[in-house]
């Protein structure tokens, strides 16, 4: 989500904790669903009568900084109490270490509208259904500060990941990271051959 945007957006509902990001112009989008058996307890709160379930929004890199160093994370904390507090303003992560250290963390929000791409899916030409997992290994033999990427198309139903470069006077001074994926690494692939698509 950080690839796409600098504010994260949060929304609890009865079907899960969702997280979600837009970039800058819009055009970008993607979301992810955390279901209430992802967690040991899961409480959204409740919306009244005449009104919805809280959602808020906070800087992409105030969250990311919570979890930093992920490798001595998976080590050392046992559990991660997550509380939004809307009288406060504060997003409250809670890092249950080991030893009995909790680290507190109280994030600033901002209170947001409903982030929710509008599209047909019937009018997708092109689907692709991965694991979370496989893309996560894609990407992470991509620069952080890298800001497109191009997924297309290839023999045999391959599926190519490439550092965008646009038309450089001297190819040969040019940096290209380029990775392939099999079609039977995807849940579903359903895509024409040659398409190529810029994010």
């Amino acid at each position: 989500l950080s690839r796409i945007g600098d504010e994260l957006y949060l929304e609890p509902t009865e079907s899960g904790l969702s997280l979600r990001a837009v970039n800058s112009s819009r055009s970008a989008f993607a979301a992810f669903l955390f279901a209430p058996l992802f967690f040991q307890l899961y409480e959204p709160g409740s919306a009244g009568p005449d009104t919805e379930l809280f959602r808020c929004k906070v800087h992409m890199k105030s969250f990311l900084g919570v979890f930093r160093s992920l490798p001595s994370l998976e080590k050392s904390v046992g559990k991660c109490l997550i509380l939004l507090k809307p009288r406060a303003s504060r997003l409250v992560l809670q890092l249950h270490c080991k030893h009995g250290v909790t680290k507190t963390h109280n994030l600033a929000f901002q209170e947001c509208e409903r982030l929710q791409a509008v599209f047909d899916t019937q009018r997708c030409a092109s689907r692709l259904c991965a694991p979370a997992r496989l893309l996560a290994e894609a990407v992470v033999h991509f620069p952080p500060t890298l800001a497109e990427v191009t997924l297309g198309t290839g023999p045999g139903g391959k599926i190519s990941l490439r550092n965008y470069v646009e038309d450089e006077a001297e190819p040969s001074k040019t940096m290209v990271t380029e990775l392939w994926l099999a079609e039977d690494e995807f849940q579903s692939v359903a895509v024409a051959p040659g398409s190529h698509i810029t994010f």
